[in-house]
């Protein structure tokens, strides 16, 4: 198969920093001490990025391994989003936010800002997230909610809480929907444990299924009742979640309120990418089912280029050391993109959550895939 070039990536996502001041228990890069070497990104790698990528990007995102507001070069990826015209994206622990200039000028450029609590009560919550407080977090997330309320609509970023949910925190779920309603964020985004380390494999919630999902159908009818918007993971047996119609309806009537002309743009442009790859699409004879592979793309605090940051990734090539249209159209990402579309993805592809059409969570190779290579 001779597939044509594909359109530049849309979706930005930098290793802007591998340090992070917390040891949670099911964190991959921590496990393998990667985070205690606090490395950040170098300035010639930044500005090929910016030369390379940004052009046709609309989303950066800072988050794979660290804490983005551990990088002191935070302020100068917030300058690099406005030069650029890109929105940021990161995900934060939210243990170092601090009230200033440099984060309500994040939060001006920001798309999304996702926190990561994995739960609500206290006592779970530190077990999970070693050398952190839960009432300090929320406190700082609190006066994130309180910044973006008082910007203006085009300028308000959207909120959410982000949980990895496993045996130690299944019994979580309905009490953080509650959470996100509680706090005026946009939603619930939840996913599976994946075990960088052996022993962590006991902690999936594959070894209770019939629990998880019956947990899940709860969380489902107090989001239903909140009207929050909850991202969850298929369930066990296979069944998917019923949404009804207006649950549905109520949700996009909320987020219609909130389009305004920086929103309306950010949709154009994604309208346009969707427009070209319909056509390579058609071109190809077949259909991407993964985003990553769609759109998206991924670069190393190194300058290494990954199709994604999920486990088992390959690595595509160097910036520091070619261009990046050679690297986006190059063989490797070619033969992945044609293992999708005739149905025998690669070994990365075949149990990932980014492949709706073979992620089972209660395969064991699902919960335990292949070596990261951190």
């Amino acid at each position: 198969m001779s597939l044509p070039p594909l359109p530049p990536p849309v979706w930005v996502n930098l290793e802007s920093t591998l340090g992070c001041n917390l040891e949670c228990v099911m964190c991959g890069p921590f496990l393998s001490g990667v985070t205690k070497k606090r490395r950040v990104m170098e300035p010639a790698l930044i500005e090929r990025v910016e030369r390379q990528l940004l052009g046709g990007a609309h989303d950066l995102s800072l988050t794979v391994a660290g804490e983005p507001f551990m990088t002191p070069k935070l302020r100068q990826f917030v300058e690099l989003a406005e030069r650029s015209g890109v929105s940021l994206q990161l995900n934060t622990n939210a243990t170092l936010i601090k009230p200033g200039e440099l984060l309500e000028r994040l939060l001006r450029v920001a798309s999304l800002v996702t926190f990561s609590v994995d739960a609500a009560t206290p006592e779970v919550y530190a077990a999970i997230r070693v050398k952190s407080d839960l009432p300090r977090v929320l406190a700082n997330i609190r006066l994130v909610v309180g910044l973006r309320e008082a910007l203006p609509r085009r300028e308000r970023p959207r909120l959410a809480l982000a949980m990895v949910w496993m045996r130690d925190n299944l019994e979580e779920l309905p009490l953080m929907v509650e959470l996100v309603s509680e706090l005026g964020l946009d939603r619930l985004e939840v996913a599976h444990l994946t075990a960088f380390d052996p022993e962590n494999e006991a902690r999936s919630l594959r070894h209770v299924p019939e629990r998880a999902d019956a947990i899940s159908e709860v969380a489902w009818e107090r989001a239903r009742a909140l009207g929050v918007r909850l991202h969850l993971p298929p369930r066990f047996d296979g069944r998917p979640h019923a949404v009804s119609r207006r649950h549905r309806l109520r949700l996009a009537t909320r987020e219609a309120r909130s389009l305004d002309r920086s929103r309306l743009a950010r949709l154009w442009r994604k309208a346009r990418h969707d427009l070209a790859l319909g056509r390579w699409q058609r071109r190809a004879g077949g259909t991407l089912s993964c985003g990553f592979l769609r759109g998206k793309v991924m670069v190393s605090i190194g300058g290494d280029v990954a199709p994604c940051p999920m486990p088992g990734r390959p690595v595509l090539g160097n910036l520091l050391e070619q261009d990046f249209d050679t690297i986006w159209n190059g063989s490797v990402l070619r033969s992945m993109r044609e293992g999708l579309l005739r149905g025998d993805p690669h070994a990365c592809c075949r149990h990932c959550s980014q492949n709706p059409e073979r992620y089972d969570p209660s395969d064991p190779a699902t919960v335990r895939p292949g070596e990261r290579g951190w």
